[in-house]
């Protein structure tokens, strides 16, 4: 079958770097975009994190080449040095003004207006957060006894921030309340890879080093499902804008969509065609799935995997990427939030940049998000509208 091909827009390589390229200690393990998408971070190798502003970059970014990168942004980019390995990283906002909400003035190392910083995770367990406009360290957390392997902020703005860790564990940190860990998961004992927040902060999916999917009710810090339906262990997880559904990528090959609400499986993207065997699928395939990121329409979903292709999938069509690229020893994977551009790391400690699949969605489609993002799942039932509408919101046409 002939697939529409992705377009490349450029690649950025690191500015600071002794090692060579695909060498141990080299690698992009991670990639973010802060959530106003003033800011790009990447793990650039070499224990090096790499801060652009990205409003300026996006607008400059298409008339590149690779090897222009470091003359036109060098002056612009933050480069930390953090002395140790960068397994994960994300962007933290401060929305809440906790001086309003306390009769009595508190000190705390950030400010309660919009302040933007930057958290990273590290190979010995630490996590270390750092001024984004100044490049300088603020706090450091420690309470893990291996690497972090997932770091993610609470999206209200309340700089909650939620990490997981090879020692089995998944925290939750209090960043207003200088960094208090106040909160311990476990799933199996065994490595967790990642994790991520509902849009609502209602719910937060984890995977790790087994083959469930665990959401977890985060007002009771119990479990609410363990989805069951992939033969290896899942890796990456992810949400979709309005909450309803959530993707699950695994080394077993596939990609599964599932309800949130019900936990019920939707869909599953296979990314190897015959789909392999259970003895195959479940073993070293070759096409191990790396990470997996939800566009803000929540129209479209990207996977990144071993087998050296990158995939865009419409969750709606039939179980075939949209646009695929060749991108040899691709790490992670994230979607701008305006949904445009789609990052990918590599193993190369660069990062490239590639034009996102768009289409313009039906009425219909645009209403069901903004209603989803206001109406949950257990009161669609009662809205006074005709039970096909009730199936749509419910996402019932891809079951």
């Amino acid at each position: 079958m002939k697939y529409r091909s992705a377009s490349r827009i450029t690649e950025l390589i690191p500015i600071h770097t002794t090692l060579k390229p695909n060498s141990l200690g080299s690698e992009s393990w991670c990639c973010a975009f802060s959530p106003d998408e003033s800011y790009f971070a990447w793990s650039s190798g070499n224990t090096v994190v790499t801060l652009m502003p990205w409003s300026f970059c996006k607008q400059t970014l298409p008339g590149l080449g690779k090897h222009e990168v470091e003359d036109c942004f060098g002056c612009n980019t933050i480069s930390i040095n953090t002395c140790i390995t960068v397994r994960s990283m994300a962007f933290g906002l401060s929305t809440l003004n906790y001086s309003k909400c306390s009769p009595h003035p508190f000190w705390c190392r950030f400010s309660s207006s919009k302040d933007l910083i930057l958290a990273t995770g590290h190979s010995n367990g630490r996590i270390r957060v750092w001024d984004v406009f100044t490049g300088k360290l603020i706090l450091e957390l420690l309470d893990h006894k291996d690497m972090v392997s997932c770091l993610a902020f609470n999206p209200t703005g309340n700089l909650v921030l939620t990490s997981t860790s090879f020692d089995g564990t998944l925290k939750i940190w209090d960043l207003h309340d200088d960094g208090n860990m106040f909160q311990t998961l476990k799933m199996t004992n065994k490595s967790i890879y990642s994790c991520c927040w509902s849009p609502d902060a209602k719910s937060l999916v984890s995977v790790g080093m087994c083959k469930l999917v665990y959401v977890w009710d985060m007002k009771t810090f119990k479990v609410k499902f363990k989805l069951q339906g992939h033969c290896h262990d899942v890796v990456a997880c992810a949400f979709s804008p309005d909450g309803c559904l959530i993707v699950s990528a695994s080394w077993d090959t596939r990609v599964i969509l599932w309800d949130s609400y019900s936990g019920q499986m939707l869909k599953i993207f296979g990314h190897l065609q015959p789909s392999p065997h259970l003895i195959f699928a479940s073993g070293d395939n070759g096409t191990w799935i790396r990470d997996v990121s939800f566009s803000s329409d929540g129209a479209h979903i990207a996977t990144v995997a071993d087998d050296g292709y990158l995939r865009f999938w419409d969750i709606a069509s039939e179980e075939n990427p949209e646009a695929i690229a060749t991108i040899e020893n691709s790490l992670c994977c994230k979607y701008a939030p305006s949904g445009h551009i789609l990052a990918v790391g590599s193993r190369s400690g660069s990062v490239t940049f590639w034009n996102a699949p768009a289409c313009i969605k039906s009425l219909a489609y645009l209403s069901r998000i903004c209603i989803r993002k206001a109406v949950s799942a257990e009161n669609v039932p009662q809205l006074a509208i005709p039970k096909c509408l009730v199936k749509y919101l419910l996402y019932e046409e891809l079951e």
